[in-house]
């Protein structure tokens, strides 16, 4: 398919899935924001500041273009191998980001934890909108560089891995936006070894390729 195809429809699906941050994040309790979720450590609250940094951060001119960098851009499926391998940043950094995640929450009025996906979320999708799909930029502090196409992919993941978070910490029923559902669960299954997952997917093996993601 056709990368500004591919671009458009992530764009796409970002937007309603922060969306629903926004309007889940709206009607919470006090009970509800410090409720205890599966990342260990990590209130509601908590989790709405590690994610909302996306559409904070985002909502901002873009990166210079590294097209003419003598870094190849990857995929989001390397990215991740890259960033979960053994002794990549998902274990070394763990700790700092979790350290963030709850002093951000501490930092941030809940009101201002919403508004990062009511607000900041639009004004960010609205910049990508008029983006090149294949712009290249840095991913974060990683060291690679993706085009942008790419980049929505991995923040949408992020946006439903823990979208799923909160609402089970609230014992709400997996209301995800089904294109959100889809491209992940494609996102996860590149990212597992392929005859691993074939294989026990299929019933043919009781080895298990996953988690691929810490």
């Amino acid at each position: 398919m056709d990368d500004v195809v591919v671009y458009r429809d992530r764009l796409d699906a970002l937007e309603r899935t922060w969306r629903v941050w926004a309007e889940l994040g709206t009607d919470l309790t006090e009970d509800q924001w410090t409720a205890a979720t599966r990342c260990p450590g990590w209130d509601v609250a908590a989790v709405y500041a590690h994610h909302s940094t996306f559409p904070r951060d985002m909502d901002g001119p873009l990166p210079p273009s590294m097209s003419s960098s003598l870094e190849e851009a990857v995929k989001a499926v390397e990215a991740l191998r890259r960033f979960n391998a053994p002794g990549g940043l998902a274990h070394t950094v763990a700790g700092a980001v979790a350290d963030r995640a709850v002093s951000g929450a501490a930092e941030a009025g809940r009101g201002e934890l919403v508004e990062r996906f009511a607000v900041r979320g639009p004004g960010a999708l609205r910049r990508l909108r008029v983006a090149e799909a294949t712009r290249v930029v840095p991913w974060g502090g990683t060291g690679v560089v993706v085009e942008l196409v790419e980049a929505v992919r991995l923040v949408l993941l992020e946006a439903t891995v823990h979208l799923l978070d909160v609402q089970r910490a609230l014992g709400r029923p997996p209301l995800v936006p089904p294109q959100a559902l889809g491209d992940t669960a494609r996102l996860l299954a590149e990212v597992a070894p392929p005859v691993d997952f074939i294989e026990a997917a299929t019933g043919r093996s009781t080895r298990s390729p996953l988690p691929v993601l810490r």
